[in-house]
Parts: structure tokens; sequence; C-alpha cells
């Protein structure tokens, strides 16, 4: 009999068997980018640009895009806080990495009609204020509805960076 397997081993030795792998993150959001008229029948998403904290001391922005059922709450229903630390158990999906400037672009070519200085809702207490001259490629993630009731929610007396 012969037996052939597709199972991968990652090295630090974790099995990662087919289909995605959710990891552990902790973001805090900087702004809510991009919102999508509500469906009642289809899944529905928010685009945030966050900070992904990765060690005490270092962090990077990232593309956290938010999926969500028409009966559950949008993520941004629970106010956008940047001292509320939010940990996720998300999916890496490189095929949606981009830069803010194509973010921008892509809310523009939706909302002609927007300002472009209106477009973003930045978090209370959010140390940056304008995205704008920023030009880093972000690393995109997806959490669902589902992953972020599951997830820890705590507000932090740290003082954000």
């Amino acid at each position: 009999m012969l037996v052939f397997g597709s199972s991968v081993f990652a090295a630090d030795g974790e099995f990662r068997g087919p289909g995605p792998h959710k990891q552990d993150i902790e973001v805090r959001i900087i702004a809510l980018a991009i919102t999508y008229p509500r469906s009642s029948f289809f899944a529905n998403d928010e685009v945030f640009v966050a900070e992904q904290e990765l060690a005490r001391d270092e962090s990077r922005f990232i593309k956290l895009v938010y999926d969500f059922l028409p009966y559950q709450s949008p993520l941004s229903s629970y106010g956008l806080d940047y001292t509320l630390v939010h940990r996720f158990h998300a999916v890496r999906d490189a095929t949606c990495d981009e830069n803010l400037w194509q973010m921008r672009w892509l809310y523009e070519q939706k909302r002609p009609s927007a300002s472009a200085g209106s477009q973003w809702k930045y978090s209370t207490e959010s140390p940056v204020s304008d995205l704008d001259r920023r030009q880093a490629r972000l690393r995109c993630y997806r959490a669902t509805s589902d992953d972020y009731e599951k997830a820890e929610r705590a507000p932090t007396n740290e003082i954000p960076y």
C-alpha cells in the first residue's frame, strides 16, 4: 500500500495542514479606511489600518480586513479607540497586501465625492493623525467577527508607543 500526504511542518515543528493557517495577532486600530455599504444577504467587510505589536517596543502597520455577516456587528461599532489592544486569530493574506497610497486611491475611486482629508476615520488617542505621508507596503490580515468575539479585549494602562 502506498500513501501520500500533503502535510507541512513549520520550522518550529508545528503541524500546518492544508488550508489557511490562523495566527494570533495583537493590534491597535489607527484608522477605518474603507467601509462598504452593508448587505443584508451577503458577508460584509471593513478595512482598517492597524498597528501590529510584534514585541514590547516593536510594531508595524498592517491592513486588517474584518469580515462579518449581516446579523453580526461591524468592528467599527465597538468604537475606534487606539488604547484598546485587540487580539485576533487572523489569517495572513498576501493577495491583498498594498501600500497606503493604493488603499487611498481605491477609496477615492469608490467615493469620488469624498474630500481628500475626510475619508478615513482615525481612532481617538492615535499618535498617527495623518497616514498620507507614509507609503510602506502593508501586510494584509483577515479576521472574522467570530474571531473577534472569541478574542480577549482589554484596555491597557500602557502609554502607546
